[in-house]
C-alpha cells in the first residue's frame, strides 16, 4: 500500500518486481528486498511490516518477528512458539552433537581429506559415524537456517556437500541451502561458485521437464543477487538470462526477468554485440504482451532498437529512472544506467542521420549552449568511434556513411560461430559423460543383483 503523496508516474507499485518474484524466492530471500521497499519507496511501514510478519510465520525466526512487533503486544502463542523452537533445537543439537564435533575439527576434516576418506564411508569407518548421524547433522543445519543463523548453517552444510553424493536428492536440497546462505552473508565469490555448481547439475538431473523449467526459473530469479553484487556480474547475468533454455524459461514463466539483461546490457559497454539478440527477444515479448503493462527498461530497448522512435525512447528514460530507483537490484546501477541510456540512444540517432544540429541536441540534452553541446558531441564521437565531423560553419555534426563491406559483414554473422560451436560440444560431451554415468551404474547394480542372487542359490 502506497502512501499516496507521490504521483502515479513515482508510485513504486508501478514498476515494483516484488509480487511477481517473491514466489520464486527462498522466503529468507524476500526479507532484503522488503527492507529495501521500508526505506526507498512510498509504500506505508505498517504494510511492509504486515509482510515481514506474514512471511516470517513458517520460519524459527521467532525472535525477530517478537522485534517487529513488541514483545508486550505478541500474543501468548508466540511465545509459547518460542519455547517450542528452543526445545527442538536442542534436541536436533543433542543428536548431532558428535558428528558435529568431528566435522567441527578442522585437523580431523583435514586428516580425512588428505586421505581421501572425507566420505560418509570413510567417516564410519574411522570414527563410527553412520549415514543416519549425517543426516542428523544435515538436520540441524536446515533447522540453524530456518533460525537466521545462516553463517553456522552455512558452515556446516558445506562439510555435508564433501560428505554426500552431489546426486542424492537431499544434497540438490543442501546445494540450494547453501547458495541461499551465501547469499544472505553476502560472500558472492562463493555464491557464484554454488551458482555454476547448481546450474550444472539442473541440466544434467533427469527430471520432468516441467520440473526443470520451474528449477531454472528459480535459479534466474536467486541469481540475481549474485549478479548485481559481484564484480563480474553484468557479464554473467548476459550469458545466464540469454542462453537457449534460461531464455526459455523467461519467455515462458517469467517474462519480467528481461529488465535485468536489458539494462545489463546497456551498461556493459563491451557486450554490446549481444544486443541484436536481446532486440528480438524483446520485440517478441512487447508484441506478445501488447495489452499488458510495460517495463519501461524492456520498452527502452524495443522503442531505441526496434522502432527507432527517438522521442519515446527519450520519453521512456523517466520511467526508467524510476523503475530502477524502485528496484533493490538495480538501483545502485541507476546513475550509470541513464548516462549509457542518455549515449546509446544518440549514437543510435547518428547513425541514420546525415546532419544534426547542435543547438537542437543542446535542447534534446537539455545542456546549457551549443558550446557544451558541442563538446559534449566531439566526447561522444571519440567514445563511440563514429565517423563525424563538426561544421562550425553551419552550427552542425556531419556523419559520414560508409556501407559495410562483403567481408565485413560475413565476420560480423560469424563472430559467435566459435563460441556457439564449443558450447554445444561440451553439452555433448555432458550428456555423453551423464548417459555413460548412468550406464555405469546401471551394469553395477545388475552386477550387484547377480551376485545377491548367486550367493542365495549358493546358501
Amino acid at each position: 500500500k502506497a502512501t499516496g503523496q507521490e504521483t502515479m508516474e513515482e508510485d513504486p507499485r508501478k514498476f515494483d518486481l516484488t509480487p511477481l518474484m517473491a514466489p520464486y524466492l527462498d522466503v529468507h530471500l524476500v526479507f532484503p528486498l522488503l527492507e529495501f521497499l521500508e526505506e526507498n519507496t512510498s509504500y506505508e511501514d505498517s504494510s511492509v511490516k504486515k509482510a515481514r510478519l506474514e512471511l516470517l510465520a513458517p520460519t524459527n525466526m521467532v525472535d525477530y518477528a517478537l522485534e517487529l512487533m513488541g514483545e508486550e503486544n505478541a500474543p501468548p502463542e508466540m511465545m509459547t512458539r518460542r519455547d517450542s523452537v528452543f526445545d527442538q533445537l536442542e534436541a536436533l543439537e543433542t543428536k548431532a552433537l558428535e558428528t558435529k564435533a568431528i566435522l567441527d575439527d578442522g585437523d580431523k576434516v583435514e586428516a580425512l581429506r588428505s586421505e581421501g576418506k572425507l566420505t560418509l564411508a570413510g567417516l564410519a569407518e574411522a570414527h563410527g559415524v553412520s549415514p543416519a548421524m549425517v543426516e542428523d547433522y544435515y538436520d540441524l543445519a536446515k533447522f540453524l537456517y530456518e533460525c537466521g543463523d545462516y553463517q553456522v548453517a552455512n558452515d556446516m552444510l558445506l562439510r555435508y556437500l564433501e560428505l554426500a553424493p552431489f546426486g542424492v536428492e537431499r544434497s540438490f536440497e543442501a546445494a540450494w541451502g547453501k547458495f541461499a546462505c551465501d547469499v544472505l552473508i553476502k560472500d558472492w565469490e562463493a555464491a557464484l561458485t554454488d551458482l555454476n555448481k547448481l546450474r550444472a547439475v539442473i541440466d544434467e538431473r533427469t527430471c520432468p521437464p516441467l520440473e526443470q523449467l520451474q528449477q531454472r526459473s528459480w535459479l534466474l530469479h536467486w541469481s540475481l543477487f549474485v549478479f548485481f553484487n559481484h564484480d563480474k556480474g553484468h557479464d554473467g547475468i548476459i550469458d545466464l538470462f540469454l542462453s537457449d533454455k534460461y531464455l526459455q524459461a523467461i519467455q515462458t514463466n517469467c517474462p519480467w526477468l528481461l529488465r535485468y539483461p536489458a539494462a545489463a546490457v546497456v551498461i556493459n559497454k563491451r557486450r554490446r554485440s549481444v544486443l541484436k539478440d536481446l532486440v528480438k527477444v524483446v520485440a517478441l515479448d512487447e508484441r506478445r504482451r501488447q495489452e499488458e503493462p510495460r517495463d519501461p527498461v524492456v520498452k527502452f530497448i524495443d522503442c531505441l532498437y526496434a522502432d527507432f522512435d527517438f522521442d519515446a525512447a527519450q520519453s521512456c528514460l523517466a520511467e526508467c529512472d524510476a523503475a530502477l530507483k524502485a528496484d533493490y537490484f538495480l538501483c545502485n546501477c541507476r546513475d550509470a544506467f541513464m548516462n549509457e541510456a542518455r549515449t546509446v540512444v544518440f549514437e543510435v540517432y547518428f547513425r541514420i542521420h546525415t546532419n544534426i544540429d547542435i543547438h537542437l541536441l543542446a535542447t534534446k540534452l537539455a545542456l546549457d549552449d551549443d558550446a557544451q553541446a558541442e563538446r559534449w558531441v566531439v566526447d561522444l564521437i571519440r567514445g563511440a568511434l563514429l565517423d563525424a565531423k563538426i561544421d562550425s560553419q553551419n552550427n552542425c555534426v556531419v556523419m559520414t556513411t560508409q556501407a559495410p563491406s562483403v567481408y565485413a559483414q560475413v565476420i560480423e554473422k560469424t563472430r559467435d560461430l566459435l563460441v556457439r560451436s564449443k558450447a554445444l560440444i561440451n553439452n555433448i560431451d555432458l550428456k555423453i559423460l551423464a548417459s555413460d554415468t548412468r550406464l555405469k551404474q546401471q551394469q553395477q547394480q545388475q552386477q550387484q543383483a547377480t551376485n545377491t542372487r548367486g550367493q542365495q542359490a549358493a546358501d
